[in-house]
């Protein structure tokens, strides 16, 4: 078994992750990151505050979903946590793109449409001509946002649905 890249603990405790780790990942400073022990192992990982409320998230996205038709997605700043809706498989474990990354860590409630829907999953298309986004925020903590996806513009009461969502996630969190 290889032994990786050796790194030394300074006097704080402190490891620096390498910075080619870092880009690999898309670790950014500020990254909130889950750290676990496993005998004589310590696990890094991306930390998503949806997975607390995963079941929550599942069960509010897919009553959203169907009394809309339509997509809605639960995202974390670098991907998408829940996705439920006709096109969920699309959308399911995408990596936000840097641009959307902004766009979720900027904690403003918009709609998104036309050719600002282009690139914002790596790789992935938005099956929609409309997207609106709903930030959910903790504690003043972003943990993510709530986005639903249609073809017709979401009318007030779809973005009423949405932040409604968005603030039962929050309170589950809190």
């Amino acid at each position: 078994m290889s032994a990786g890249i050796v790194r030394r603990i300074d006097e704080l405790g402190r490891i620096v992750i390498p910075k080619e780790l870092r880009r690999t990942m898309r670790l950014k400073e500020g990254d909130e990151m889950e750290i676990a022990a496993d005998g004589d192992a310590i696990t890094l990982r991306k930390y998503s505050g949806f997975e607390s409320v995963l079941a929550a998230a599942k069960a509010v996205s897919k009553l959203l979903a169907d009394s809309l038709d339509a997509d809605v997605l639960f995202v974390s700043p670098e991907g998408v946590a829940v996705a439920e809706g006709k096109n969920k498989k699309n959308y399911s474990g995408a990596t936000l793109s840097d641009a959307f990354q902004g766009i979720v860590r900027a904690r403003k409630k918009v709609v998104l449409h036309g050719d600002q829907l282009q690139n914002l999953f790596d790789g992935r298309e938005v099956a929609a001509k409309y997207l609106a986004l709903e930030p959910v925020v903790v504690n003043g903590d972003l943990v993510g946002a709530a986005a639903l996806l249609q073809d017709v513009m979401p009318s007030d009461i779809a973005g009423a649905y949405l932040h409604f969502c968005a603030e039962l996630i929050e309170a589950a969190l809190a």
